[in-house]
């Protein structure tokens, strides 16, 4: 999406087909990091590990909602007529959801290794 909304003019096929790709490729990784990650945290016995998992769970429900509520805002016609501040506003989601992965691979993953190298140890 970054490289689209780098383009001086706009390119509304373009946006409209990453926009397609995002919103699936963001439920499918809330679907399956719902059921991978956060319901064997919250059921891991794991004290920290549910409380991590708590806590991104609820702002992880808030991910699509938010991204649904971009992609309203910012109807076709309306990115051609206003492209640079959708190309600014573009960029403050990117720089949003790159912080969010940031904060899951250096926070949540390692709670989830953890809780999963402890249930194997004692199988």
């Amino acid at each position: 999406m970054l490289s689209i909304v780098s383009a001086p003019v706009p390119d509304a096929a373009a946006v409209a087909a990453m926009r397609w790709r995002m919103a699936q490729a963001l439920f499918d990784h809330c679907n399956r990091e719902d059921w991978l990650i956060y319901d064997r945290l919250l059921f891991s016995g794991d004290a920290v590990a549910t409380r991590i998992a708590w806590l991104y769970r609820q702002e992880h429900g808030l991910l699509g909602p938010s991204f649904a509520n971009y992609v309203a805002t910012w109807p076709v016609d309306r990115i051609t007529k206003e492209w640079e501040r959708f190309r600014a506003e573009t960029r403050i989601l990117m720089a949003g959801l790159a912080e969010r992965i940031k904060r899951e691979e250096e926070v949540l993953y390692p709670h989830a290794e953890r809780v999963i190298a402890r249930r194997q140890a004692a199988a």
